[in-house]
């Protein structure tokens, strides 16, 4: 029983430290590692049916993040894996394989 209760906490304890990281990540700044806060900014340009938006702000480095700038910045990571992906597959298949014969 002692065991049970010690595994359940150990797996309770690393579940929470996960998360606490998970949120570390989320709130250091991707320029400066500053600490990132929420904040919110109106949208006036869009004419959507909610103005207000959800974004994050360096307290360090001014840097603000919202939805579609972190979409922006995936897709470009995305594509700059793609770019190396296809310059090393050539790359890889001039290579010939030498086997020795006996």
């Amino acid at each position: 029983m002692a065991t049970t209760k010690t595994m359940e906490g150990t797996a309770a304890v690393s579940e929470i430290r996960s998360q606490i990281l998970a949120l570390r990540q989320e709130s250091s700044c991707m320029r400066c590692g500053g600490l990132m806060v929420r904040d919110f900014c109106t949208d006036l340009l869009t004419g959507a049916s909610t103005l207000d938006c959800a974004t994050s702000r360096c307290v360090q480095c001014g840097d603000v993040v919202d939805p579609v700038i972190r979409w922006n910045r995936h897709l470009q990571q995305v594509a700059v894996a793609v770019r190396e992906m296809r310059t090393s597959k050539p790359a890889l298949q001039g290579q010939v394989s030498v086997q020795q014969q006996s």
